[in-house]
């Protein structure tokens, strides 16, 4: 029997619970407070009802902002299914998403707006307003909140569907872990998050909602700078951040230029790719004992295990091989690891069980396979081995395949590699290697590779490196 839940009431509580408490701000000088933010969602709803939308799949084509959160919940509360493409991606990219998503509207706010037609606008100069509608939408647990875009090959969308209860899960996790003090110690009277990564991604699982849902403040930075992180960090007092790879290092770099900068930081959670020891010790000689790694999966859930602040004080002694971990599962996961060709004892693809695994991805045995080979040792840490397909972590989780297809369809390259390789700076960037065609100039090719990929594909998945190989 289907187990209904009322989509949005507990989010939608704690904003009401909070009334004129602002909780959003942006660099810019825009606030909301929870009242505001009921409103503003409640309004976008209604217009989309009174366009015949009251369900199914949503476009969502942001930059962080209060105009983003509000129209993330709107859909939410609509009962429909948030598709969310990357702030960063060119306009060809987007559409091929959405299309591919079968969208039945895109919100976006007004710089991506004029890059793509019949779009929707909502932003915080120019606010889609409708009627004021709660529809206090009964959905199925098991219905798709969000479908998260990994890719797009021969117009057909790689995506990881998330239920209603997956998204339910996650918020009560990482909640709990929050006041529990599993972040480090924890005062709810101070807290303040601040989201310099994109809602879409990680930050909005473990930071985002979840301070919504908790009724307490944060501070929205539409793209990451350093600098401006650090300031934003001394003006609103945030306690609470979470990072990948580059941007804490980028963090670190700017706050030793800053004595004193950033002195209110308590938690900050990084994770999406392994950070060198020393990297790690020169992020706590800065910040102090600070971090936590978490480790995660969409499919499987945020987190899935962290490496915490006894960890990495034992990290700044010395103890190098911690710093390798992909830390312990928190006790909201069943893990299993099973084994693979090799047979190793302690040694196999990671398989999760919990109320965040996404059901698509679990088996008949109940367990939701990630793909990653891990190794366990004596004491209960977790060392990632490989993946079985060709994932690769940089912070994103990126699918070779799409960028091969790109680069391959440019004048002069006959073939196409991609693989992630070790950066003492930057944790794993992308490489490509390539073969040309007989008579071409590298330098050519390079050019159009140039030119073509930002038009292609967002940022973060155009390799940072071009080596030419025979084969």
């Amino acid at each position: 029997m289907a187990t209904m839940i009322r989509a949005g009431a507990e989010v939608r509580a704690a904003l009401l619970a909070a009334g004129d408490l602002v909780l959003l701000y942006d660099l810019a000088g825009h606030t909301r407070s929870g009242r505001q933010i009921v409103d503003a969602a409640d309004r976008i709803t209604g217009a989309l009802v009174a366009r015949g939308i009251d369900g199914g799949p949503i476009g969502l084509w942001y930059r962080n902002s209060c105009a983003a959160v509000e129209a993330f919940l709107a859909v939410e509360w609509l009962g429909g299914t948030r598709v969310p493409v990357d702030p960063q991606a060119p306009p060809a990219e987007a559409a091929e998403v959405f299309a591919a998503a079968g969208v039945e509207a895109v919100l976006t706010d007004s710089a991506h707006g004029s890059q793509l037609q019949s779009a929707l606008i909502h932003d915080t100069d120019a606010p889609l307003e409708g009627q004021a509608t709660w529809p206090e939408a009964l959905v199925d647990a098991d219905a798709t909140l969000l479908l998260y875009p990994r890719a797009v090959q021969g117009g057909e969308l790689f995506g990881i569907s998330l239920s209603y209860g997956n998204w339910r899960a996650t918020m009560r996790t990482n909640i709990a872990l929050y006041r529990s003090g599993h972040y480090g110690p924890w005062d709810a009277e101070r807290e303040c998050f601040l989201a310099a990564q994109q809602i879409m991604h990680g930050t909005g699982f473990v930071g985002t909602f979840p301070f919504l849902e908790m009724g307490l403040p944060q501070v929205l930075i539409n793209a990451f700078d350093a600098a401006h992180m650090l300031a934003a960090i001394d003006r609103h007092q945030v306690t609470t951040t979470v990072l990948v790879p580059p941007m804490m290092s980028r963090l670190v770099d700017a706050a030793i230029a800053q004595p004193g900068a950033g002195a209110s930081l308590r938690h900050l959670i990084y994770g999406g790719a392994q950070v060198p020891a020393a990297e790690i010790r020169r992020t706590m000689h800065r910040f102090g004992p600070i971090l936590t790694q978490g480790y995660g999966r969409i499919e499987g859930g945020w987190p899935i295990a962290t490496l915490g602040i006894a960890e990495h004080r034992a990290i700044l002694a010395g103890d190098d091989r911690l710093a390798a971990s992909c830390g312990k599962p928190i006790g909201q996961v069943r893990v299993t690891l099973r084994p693979g060709a090799e047979t190793l004892p302690e040694r196999g693809e990671l398989c999760v069980a919990s109320a965040m695994t996404a059901k698509d991805y679990t088996g008949p045995d109940g367990w939701c396979s990630l793909g990653d080979v891990m190794e366990r040792d004596p004491d209960g840490y977790f060392f990632y081995r490989g993946r079985l397909d060709r994932m690769i972590n940089t912070g994103y989780h990126i699918y070779p395949a799409e960028i091969e297809e790109a680069i391959r369809a440019v004048r002069g390259v006959a073939d196409a590699h991609v693989s992630g390789e070790p950066s003492e700076r930057w944790g794993t960037i992308l490489v490509a290697d390539l073969v040309l065609a007989p008579g071409v100039l590298e330098a050519e090719v390079l050019a159009r590779i140039g030119e073509r990929l930002p038009t292609q594909l967002a940022k973060y998945k155009i390799p940072r490196r071009y080596r030419v190989v025979a084969a």
